[in-house]
């Protein structure tokens, strides 16, 4: 390739020529190395061939005559070395949108033939599947393609390195992974890599299974990182190779994802409101960043009109951030606090008050016309089609294609459907909530049964909340008949997806499928600030592998469901023996409840984590204008933002770093200062609802249990003394002993292990792809309705709830019993 420098045409260049105005013809990969190797890094020479060369070279004819003339003299170049192939897409490499591991290369290419079939097979990769949804997730323009071809380095180690730490975020620290041989042993899951860890001049090797370079090796390569994140202002993944003592370098992107360096903490003001508020640890384990202040202002007007729908005599739920932290409220009726009445008053009240009046009307109204039951089926025939289909048309749309008052329309839209999604949820739990309520008054006057035990009458049922994880068990499948497949899935790592479509397309387009299909899904319950499963693909493949090793058995389980509602109404009945009335009222109930009862959890997954991934999704792209405009510094800087003010930066274009900085010091003490349980007096009790007519003292009394049962506060809040045995809610029945696992967020999951005891604060709907690979569950808070709760129940898994202190009593690697039938977990001291 020494006169490369003849080729340059519009079609090919070489990469000593390209300049940076050049990147929409050469693609971000051959212009990123182009700019190193001008700049005297040690980059292995080539040639691009543009964005222009396929429509001018391919195909059949004198333009295809044409590709394997300028093909044959790059091979009479190259001599008798091997060439690699490689994709340069115009969208790639960028700080946002990587694209690692989506196009294709073509390593150790030797001939004519050889080279036209691998650049053929680099273009088609532009148009695949998973692309397509790549592009989709990141509003990334992906149809331009360049390919780069370059001589193989003959590596005696090679690897990656980052320039900072992409775990904690620290800046002076460099990590490198290597191998022996070619990186492509790290790219395949073949090999384990060593990893070094730099930090200025002391390098220390955290793993060595390969032994592939040592202490000076690593510090070279630290220092070759450091000079790429140097010559491009941002941190840096590099690709590198040591040949005959020579380092080379391979490639070179800005580090996507990389953590936050720690903040400076800014204290906030803590304003309490009146009234009593309680932290709302069904919905979030976590504080919230800045833009999920949105979400708070769309609660309450939903929950308001849930409340005036089925006649509670209380105005709807309220949400505050309190010290950074969501604490929730009822709120009472015209907002007025006070202490609870006496009988006698509160029975002239609502006969004499025109407010309370209509509200019990329309208790009535509600019971008597079966409202629940309606509902019910309105969520099964009508709502869950109607959020499904919003939610498709939404994820189709390609943002980076929109204009700015384009994707501010698109952000109402999702914003519409959020609150649309709010409401269904709130009209849901006002239907679920009367009819499980009955189901278990019937079940403790006839049976002297309790909530949990009569869980087991409906329990297997919320087949909606498990299907993302039996979808993956396909893909399990499809792993365990590739040996080769089967080693990708089991040694990923960010580099695995380079290579996966190479060794088993169908698995690749079916994974990509499933992406598309269940990837819009928020990790974190209510905030914007985690990524969605669209956006840890690797995260998906560990699970995937956790169920191999797991042996999960969908049908198996479905199976045993099935036996144990048959069994516990068989025991329920034979425990009724002839009393054939009580028979049939049983019947009725359980019938309404397996009905009501997926409902519960189901509707999270299209009123709830599906809209709010839209909205994260728009909000990133807002993000990725601003960086464009020099507004901030990161897209997730957006995060930090307020959704109005992310709006406004989007019109007005001015610098809005001090406050993205000023909001990350303020949420750096939020998380180190969390609230209490609760503020304000708590209530002396729920008022004794005997002087409302049946039918709305019904209401009322199901509305106060579903609140205890789902989130169990007293439980949930308790203070105890360190202890080798905790007390909880039993909330799935068996007895297990594991290895504990502390799993603080949905971002966790790839600590998770197969056969691990899951010990975490609360579980939201998403959690349930992991339910496969565990052993057993211990939650902080939650009750026998709780998210939690429900979906170990569905995977059959022993779990105790609102133990309110296992993450602080448990750490990683206890030995502990769990047993789901009693509500204790007992930690083993031998």
């Amino acid at each position: 390739m020494e006169d490369a420098r003849q080729l340059a045409t519009n079609i090919i260049l070489d990469l000593r020529w390209v300049s940076p105005e050049d990147v929409t013809r050469v693609g971000a990969k051959a212009a990123n190395l182009a700019s190193l190797i001008q700049a005297g890094f040690p980059v292995p020479d080539g040639i691009v061939l543009t964005t222009d060369a396929r429509a001018h070279l391919s195909g059949a004819g004198p333009s295809g005559t044409k590709l394997r003339t300028i093909l044959e003299e790059v091979v009479d170049r190259s001599g008798s070395s091997s060439l690699a192939v490689r994709s340069s897409g115009v969208a790639e490499d960028h700080p946002d949108a990587s694209f690692a591991g989506q196009y294709q290369t073509v390593l150790d290419v030797q001939g004519l033939d050889a080279l036209e079939e691998a650049v053929y097979h680099c273009w088609d990769s532009v148009l695949e599947s998973h692309v397509t949804a790549y592009r989709a997730t990141h509003g990334s323009d992906a149809t331009d393609m360049a390919i780069l071809i370059q001589r193989m380095v003959d590596a005696d180690a090679a690897g990656v390195a980052f320039s900072a730490n992409p775990v904690t975020g620290v800046r002076q620290e460099a990590v490198i992974n290597a191998v022996r041989g070619l990186g492509d042993r790290l790219v395949s899951g073949e090999a384990s890599p060593d990893e070094w860890v730099v930090s200025g001049d002391d390098a220390r090797c955290e793993t060595s299974t390969e032994q592939a370079i040592d202490a000076d090796q690593a510090l070279a390569i630290a220092e070759m990182t450091r000079r790429v994140e140097a010559h491009f202002g941002t941190p840096q993944d590099i690709e590198w190779a040591i040949s005959g003592g020579r380092l080379h370098l391979l490639q070179a992107r800005p580090i996507t994802a990389l953590p936050e360096p720690p903040v400076e903490p800014i204290p906030i003001e803590v304003e309490i409101p009146p009234g009593f508020w309680f932290f709302d640890a069904s919905h979030a384990s976590d504080s919230h960043v800045p833009i999920d202040a949105f979400l708070i202002d769309l609660v309450k007007p939903a929950s308001a009109s849930w409340s005036e729908e089925f006649g509670y005599l209380f105005d709807g739920v309220e949400f505050r951030m309190i010290g950074g932290w969501p604490y929730q409220r009822m709120v009472p009726l015209g907002d007025r606090q006070g202490p609870v009445l006496p009988t006698w008053l509160m029975w002239i009240l609502v006969r004499t008050v025109p407010m309370l009046r209509r509200r019990i009307v329309r208790a009535i109204e509600t019971v008597r016309s079966d409202k629940p039951g309606r509902y019910i089926d309105r969520w099964h025939d009508e709502w869950q089609p109607e959020m499904e289909r919003s939610i498709a048309r939404l994820r189709e749309v390609e943002l980076n294609y929109l204009t700015d008052q384009e994707l501010l329309i698109h952000i109402d839209r999702a914003h519409q459907l959020m609150f649309r999604g709010l409401q269904i949820h709130m009209l849901c739990a006002g239907a679920v909530a009367p009819i499980l309520y009955e189901l278990v008054n019937r079940a403790t006057e006839l049976l002297g049964w309790d909530a949990a035990t009569t869980m087991e009458l409906v329990s297997g049922t919320s087949y909606k909340s498990t299907e993302p994880a039996r979808r993956l068990r396909d893909l399990a499948d499809l792993a365990s008949n590739s040996p080769e497949l089967l080693r990708f899935v089991e040694n990923r790592n960010e580099m695995t997806l380079e290579r996966l479509r190479e060794v088993n397309r169908e698995f690749s387009e079916r994974f990509s499928a499933y992406l598309q299909e269940y990837g819009c899904r928020a990790l974190g319950h209510t905030t914007l600030g985690a990524p969605t499963l669209s956006e840890k693909p690797t995260l998906l493949l560990g699970v995937i592998a956790g169920q191999i090793e797991h042996g999960y058995n969908p049908d198996r389980d479905r199976e045993a469901n099935a036996h144990r509602r048959a069994e516990a109404l068989r025991q329920a009945e034979e425990r009724l023996g002839d009393r054939q009335e009580d028979i049939e009222e049983l019947r009725r109930v359980v019938a309404r409840a397996v009905k009501a009862y997926p409902v519960r959890e189901d509707n999270e997954f299209f009123c709830f984590s599906s809209p709010l991934a839209l909205l994260r999704y728009a909000a990133l792209e807002i993000g990725r204008r601003l960086v464009d405009r020099n507004v901030i510094d990161a897209p997730e800087d957006v995060l930090y933002l307020q959704l109005d003010e992310a709006r406004t930066a989007l019109m007005d274009a001015n610098d809005r770093r001090p406050r993205v900085l000023r909001s990350k010091g303020e949420w750096a003490w939020v998380k180190q200062n969390p609230g209490p349980p609760h503020y304000g007096k708590p209530p002396d009790g729920p008022p004794s609802f005997d002087f409302l007519p049946r039918e709305a003292r019904l209401i009322m009394e199901s509305l106060i249990w579903n609140n205890d049962i789902i989130m169990a506060p007293e439980e949930s809040s308790r203070q105890g003394a360190p202890s080798t045995t905790l007390t909880g809610i039993p909330a799935s029945p068996g007895e297990y002993t594991g290895t504990v696992r502390i799993v603080m967020g949905d971002t966790q999951f790839d600590k998770i292990q197969p056969g691990d005891v899951v010990v975490c604060p609360i579980t939201s709907p998403v959690w349930s792809v992991v339910f496969p690979i565990i052993g057993a569950l211990v939650a902080d808070t939650g009750g026998v309705l709780s998210h939690p709760a429900i979906i170990a129940r569905e995977y059959r898994i022993p779990a105790v709830v609102a133990t309110a202190s296992a993450t602080s009593n448990l750490h990683d690697g206890d030995l502990v019993t769990v047993d789901g039938t009693t509500g204790v977990v007992r930690l083993s001291t031998s």
